[in-house]
C-alpha cells in the first residue's frame, strides 16, 4: 500500500474550496491553538467562510467532517474546539465561519458544548435574517439540552428574539423552535405559546408557517386544529406540501409503530428482558425503517454482535463467513489463480492489473501493469463485481483461462466487442504473494521492504537475506513503514533472523492467563557486525512494532522513521457455532482453506461453496517487548489519549508534505507523463532502466526533456515534473525486468536516506564517500533531520538490563554526542541510580 501524507490526502479538498487560497495568509493567524496539518484545513476553511452563502456552509461542514479520517483520532476535533474557544477578536472569525465550524463539530464526537455557546450566543438574532436562521437552526439540535450551567440564559436569548415582534416570522418561528428543544419546561410553555400565536393567525401564510414549525418541533400530537392545518398543506403540489405531508406520514408512520410494539410485547413476554429488548428494536428496524424492507437479517445481526466487540475495544470484531474466507487467504499469503493484484480503474470502470506478481503466470503471459481484463473467457466483465470477476480468475491449478486484454491506445469500441488478437491465455498456478521486495544499494547496503507478517514472511526474507549476504552486504535496512502486522509467531521467526537465541522477543499479559513469552532460538543468520536500520511510520503496527521495539531495546538495530501506530493488543480467533454452521470440504491441496475447485463434503445451505463458521476475533492480553514497555495506545471513555504507544524512532524523520496546488498540478499532468514516456520506451528502454535506479536528479538526462517540459505549461518545477516521470520510468522498468522496486528509494526518500547514513555511520563510513549517494543526497537536509533521541534515556532504565546502556548513552552525551545540558543529564543519571537502588 502506498503511504501519502495527510497533507496530499486533503489536496483535492482544499483544492474544491472557493477563495481558500486567497485566505491562505489571512488563515496564519488562526491556527495558533493546535499544531498540524488538520489544523492549518480548519483555518483555510474558517478564513474562507465568509464569501459562502450560508446554504453552502452546511454541504462544506459535511466534507470538513469527511477530513478527520486522515489524522490522528480526535484530531479535526481538537483543531475545531481550539478555533471556537479562542476571543473572536483574537481570531478575527465572523458569523459564518463560527457557523461552519460548529456544524462540523456537532457531527463529531462529545462536542464541547461550553465552546460552542460561547461562539455562537453572540450571534443570536444577529440583524443579518441569514446568520440569525443558521444559528437558530444549529441550536435546534437537542445536544444543548446538556448544555450546563447556564442554559436558561442560552434559551432566554432566543426566546427573546421569538418574542420581538419587530423581526420576521421566519425568524421567530426558528428561535421559538429551538427554545422550545432546549428549555425547561416553564421556557418550553413560553416558546409553544409562540407558535401556537402562528397557528391561530387569520393570515393563511402565517398559519402554515406555524403549523410546519409545531409539526417539525414534536410540540404538540399531530392532532385538531394541526392535523386539520397539515392536511390542507399537503394538498399543496410543491415544497411545502411534500412537507406537510410527511409530517402527516410520520404521525401515521408513529401510530404504526404504536401497534408493532404492543404485537411484539405480546410475543416476546416469555423471553429473557435483555433479549425481548434486542428483539424488539430489531422487528422495528425491520418494520418501520426506511430500508429495513431491503436489509436482511442476518447482516442486521451480523452488525449487532460486530457493534457489541468493537465496544469493548477496537481490535475485536465479528466476522461473517466471507469476511473470515479474506482474512485467512491474506494470512496465508497463497492461493491458485493467475498471479495479480487487481482492481477497479475508479477513472474507467474498467477491471484492471494493478500489478502482475512476477514469480506468476500472469507475468509469464505477458499481462502488465494497467492492462485491463474487459472480458473472461466469453463472459464479459464491464459493470461486473470486483469480486466476481476474482472468483472466475481463480480455478485449479493446471487449468487454462483466457482473457481478452485492452490496453491505453486501443479503440476504445474494442473494451466493449473485444477481438481474438486480444486474447490472452493464463494457465493457472498456485500463488504465493510475496512478504516485500528488496534491493541491493550502493555501498552494500540492502534494502528489504517486509509489507506483512504472513505465513511465510520469515521464509521470504531469510532468503533475501541469504542472496544479498553473497552479494556483499554490509548493512541493512528493513523498511516496515506499510506494514499492519499480521501474525506472532512470524514476529518472534524474523526477530530470530537477527537476535542470538534465548533472547526475549515479547511476552503477554493478560486476564486470568499465564504470561506467555517468546524468545528466539535458532542461530542469527545476520552476523552482529552488519549494522540494522528499520524504517517506522504510523502505518506500522502489531507483530511489525514488536520486531522493532525487540531490535531496539536489544540494541540489534536503529529505528528511522515517525512513531509507530500503537497497537500492542493480542486477538484470539474463535469459531462461532462451528459445528452447526461450517461446511466441510476435501481440501486437496492441504493449504487449509476452499480453493473453488475442490470438492464440497457437507455444503449446509446448497450454495455450491463453502461457507465458514463466522469468527470472533476477541482482544484476550496486550503484548510488552523486552524492557517490559507496553506499544498499546490507550484512551479513556471519552477518547483521550492516555498513553501515546507505539515505539518512538531513535531518529525522527518526518516527510515535507506536498503542497495542494503542486499534488493537483501533478495529477493534471498524469495523462501527458503517461503518453511520453510510450512515447520514448522504444528507443530508450536500457537508458530508462539506469534512470529508474539512479538519475543523479538531473531531468537533462531524460530524452528531450526541455521540450516534454516546454509542452507542460505547467508551474511544477523541472524536478517536480522529472520526479512524476521517473516513477512512471519505474513502473515500466519493473514490468519489463520482471522484479518490484522497493517503495523507499533513495535518490527521492528522505527516510531512507537517513537509514543509509545512519548504516553507514556505523561502519565508519559517509554517504558521501559513495558516488551515487553523492549525486542526490542533500546533506543540509540530512544533518537537520532526525537528530538521535535524548528525551528517552531515563525510560531505559525500566529493567536492569538497561541500566548499564543508558549510562554509556549519557556519557557519550556529556562527551559532546547530546543537546541536553549538564545539569539535565546530571539530572537523568540521578533517576537511573534511583532505579538500581530500588
Amino acid at each position: 500500500m502506498k503511504q501519502r501524507t495527510l497533507a496530499l490526502a486533503l489536496a483535492p479538498f482544499l483544492l474544491a474550496a472557493p477563495s481558500v487560497a486567497g485566505a491562505t495568509t489571512g488563515s496564519a493567524a488562526l491556527a495558533v491553538a493546535v499544531d498540524g496539518e488538520l489544523a492549518e484545513l480548519v483555518a483555510q476553511e474558517a478564513a474562507a467562510a465568509k464569501d459562502r452563502a450560508i446554504d453552502a456552509l452546511w454541504e462544506r461542514s459535511l466534507e470538513l467532517r469527511d477530513a478527520a479520517s486522515l489524522g490522528e483520532d480526535g484530531e479535526l476535533d481538537r483543531a475545531l474546539d481550539a478555533l471556537l474557544g479562542q476571543d473572536t477578536a483574537a481570531t478575527g472569525l465572523g458569523p459564518k465561519a463560527i457557523i461552519l465550524l460548529s456544524a462540523a463539530r456537532l457531527l463529531g464526537d462529545e462536542p464541547d458544548l461550553r465552546v460552542l455557546v460561547h461562539a455562537l450566543q453572540p450571534w443570536i438574532g444577529a440583524a443579518d435574517d441569514e446568520v440569525a436562521l443558521a444559528v437558530a437552526t444549529i441550536f435546534k439540535n437537542p445536544v444543548f439540552r446538556g448544555f450546563r450551567p447556564d442554559r436558561d440564559a442560552l434559551v432566554d436569548d432566543l426566546l427573546g428574539v421569538a418574542e420581538d415582534a419587530a423581526r420576521s416570522p421566519r425568524i421567530r418561528l426558528a428561535h421559538a423552535e429551538a427554545a422550545h428543544v432546549n428549555g425547561s419546561r416553564q421556557q418550553k410553555s413560553a416558546a409553544l405559546h409562540e407558535m401556537d400565536a402562528f397557528l391561530e393567525s387569520s393570515d393563511a401564510k402565517l398559519r402554515a408557517l406555524g403549523a410546519l414549525t409545531l409539526a417539525g418541533a414534536k410540540a404538540r400530537p399531530i392532532e385538531g386544529r394541526l392535523a386539520r392545518e397539515l392536511g390542507v398543506l399537503a394538498k399543496i403540489p410543491d415544497a411545502t406540501g411534500e412537507l406537510a405531508e410527511s409530517y402527516l406520514e410520520r404521525e401515521r408512520l408513529r401510530e404504526h409503530l404504536n401497534r408493532k410494539v404492543k404485537e411484539a410485547r405480546r410475543k416476546n413476554e416469555q423471553a429473557p428482558a435483555e433479549l425481548a429488548e434486542f428483539d424488539e428494536v430489531l422487528r422495528m428496524i425491520e418494520a418501520l425503517h426506511l430500508e429495513g424492507g431491503k436489509v436482511k437479517r442476518e447482516d442486521l445481526l451480523a452488525a449487532a454482535m460486530d457493534g457489541m466487540l468493537r465496544w469493548m475495544d477496537p481490535h475485536s470484531s465479528y466476522m461473517s463467513s466471507e469476511v473470515y474466507a479474506k482474512f485467512f487467504q491474506d494470512l496465508e499469503a497463497e492461493y491458485s489463480g493467475i498471479g495479480a493484484y487487481v482492481n477497479e480503474d475508479p477513472d474507467n470502470g474498467l477491471f484492471t492489473i494493478i500489478r502482475p506478481i512476477y514469480s506468476g503466470p500472469a507475468y509469464r503471459a505477458g499481462l502488465k501493469t494497467d492492462d485491463k481484463i474487459v472480458r473472461i473467457d466469453d463472459w464479459p466483465t464491464l459493470g461486473e463485481p470486483v469480486d466476481e470477476i476474482i472468483k472466475r480468475l481463480k480455478g485449479k491449478p493446471g487449468t487454462s483461462v483466457t482473457l481478452y486484454v485492452w490496453r491505453r491506445g486501443m479503440d476504445g469500441e474494442l473494451i466493449d466487442r473485444p477481438t481474438e488478437d486480444m486474447a490472452v491465455t493464463v494457465e493457472r498456478a498456485s500463488i504465493e504473494i510475496p512478504s516485500g521486495s528488496s534491493q541491493l544499494l550502493p555501498g552494500g547496503i540492502a534494502l528489504l521492504e517486509l509489507d506483512t507478517f504472513s505465513k511465510k514472511a520469515m521464509q521470504d526474507l531469510r532468503r533475501e537475506i541469504v542472496d544479498m549476504k553473497k552479494h556483499g552486504m554490509r548493512g541493512l535496512i528493513l523498511d516496515m513503514r506499510a506494514n499492519s502486522g499480521g501474525l506472532l509467531t512470524q514476529a518472534r521467526e524474523v526477530a530470530e533472523l537477527f537476535l542470538p537465541p534465548g533472547e526475549r522477543v515479547v511476552s503477554t499479559e493478560g486476564r486470568g492467563r499465564d504470561p506467555e513469552v517468546l524468545e528466539t532460538h535458532d542461530e542469527p543468520i545476520v552476523p552482529p557486525e552488519v549494522p540494522v536500520v528499520i524504517l517506522t511510520g504510523r502505518f506500522t503496527a502489531s507483530a511489525a512494532e514488536i520486531v522493532s521495539g525487540a531490535l531496539q531495546d536489544h540494541h540489534r538495530a536503529e529505528l528511522v522513521g515517525k512513531r509507530t501506530f500503537g497497537k500492542g493488543s493480542v486477538q484470539q480467533l474463535l469459531p462461532v457455532l462451528y459445528e452447526q454452521l461450517e461446511d466441510v470440504f476435501s481440501d486437496e491441496n492441504r493449504n487449509g482453506y476452499w480453493d473453488t475447485w475442490e470438492p464440497i463434503k457437507v455444503d449446509r445451505d446448497g450454495d455450491g461453496e463453502v461457507d465458514y463458521a463466522p469468527r470472533i476475533k476477541l482482544t484476550i492480553a496486550k503484548y510488552l517487548l523486552p524492557s517490559g514497555r507496553s506499544i498499546h495506545r490507550e484512551l479513556d471513555e471519552e477518547g483521550n489519549i492516555l498513553s501515546e504507544g507505539g515505539v518512538e524512532p531513535d531518529y525522527l524523520v518526518d516527510v515535507a508534505p506536498l503542497e495542494r496546488w503542486r499534488y493537483d498540478e501533478l495529477r493534471r499532468i498524469d495523462d501527458d507523463v503517461t503518453n511520453y514516456v510510450d512515447d520514448n520506451w522504444a528507443d530508450n528502454r536500457e537508458l530508462f532502466s539506469h534512470l529508474a535506479v539512479n538519475d543523479g536528479k538531473d531531468f537533462a538526462l531524460y530524452p528531450n526533456a526541455e521540450t516534454f517540459y516546454q509542452s507542460l505549461s505547467t508551474t511544477l518545477s523541472h524536478d517536480d515534473v522529472r520526479r512524476r516521470v521517473r516513477a512512471e520510468v519505474r513502473r515500466r522498468v519493473q514490468d519489463d525486468r520482471g522484479a518490484e522496486f522497493p517503495r523507499g528509494d533513495f535518490v527521492e526518500d528522505v527516510q531512507v536516506q537517513k537509514a543509509i547514513q545512519v548504516v553507514l555511520d556505523k561502519l565508519g563510513e559517509s554517504p558521501s564517500d559513495v558516488t551515487e549517494y553523492g549525486l542526490v543526497f542533500d546533506f543540509e537536509e540530512l544533518a537537520q533531520a532526525g537528530q538521535p533521541r535524548t528525551d528517552d534515556l531515563a525510560s531505559l532504565g525500566r529493567s536492569n538490563r538497561n541500566l548499564d546502556r543508558a549510562r554509556a548513552l549519557i556519557l557519550e552525551a556529556r562527551n559532546g554526542g547530546s543537546s541536553l545540558s549538564k545539569e539535565e543529564l546530571d539530572e537523568v543519571l540521578s533517576i537511573l541510580e534511583g532505579i538500581e537502588k530500588n
